[in-house]
């Protein structure tokens, strides 16, 4: 399952390197992408999201996975189900040039397989301990 990983390495690197609309690729036409407790669905609405990240060139991020846990359901199909779930820590950059941890979110992401291909059908992202 490193496709699917990388495919959520990739869009991430693509928003951190201040293109994030490039990481469309990674989506399916009919995927859900949770963000900042709001549902985009669709390409059109996922890369709407995307554009507007890449216009904030003044917030510099880098995003990092960790404990990753892929599970697999396949049940002899074709399609089986892929799903990665991961922390993503997300460091934001300060105005002295480091780097400082904004938050951590307890984020997944389903896959399937399309013409060959992986791609994400649902990312679900919210903070790993919510405010109250």
């Amino acid at each position: 399952m490193g496709r699917c990983r990388a495919l959520v390495v990739g869009y991430h690197r693509d928003i951190d390197s201040g293109r994030a609309a490039a990481g469309i690729g990674a989506f399916a036409d009919d995927a859900e992408f949770e963000a900042h407790g709001r549902v985009f669905r669709g390409r059109d609405e996922i890369l709407g999201f995307l554009k507007a990240r890449e216009a904030n060139s003044g917030r510099q991020t880098v995003h990092v996975l960790a404990n990753e846990v892929v599970t697999v359901q396949d049940d002899g199909s074709d399609d089986p189900r892929v799903e990665l779930q991961t922390m993503v820590l997300l460091h934001v950059r300060q105005s002295d040039g480091a780097y400082l941890l904004d938050r951590v979110l307890n984020t997944v992401h389903r896959f399937r397989r399309s013409s060959g291909q992986w791609l994400i059908t649902h990312r679900i992202s919210r903070p790993l301990h919510p405010t109250v």
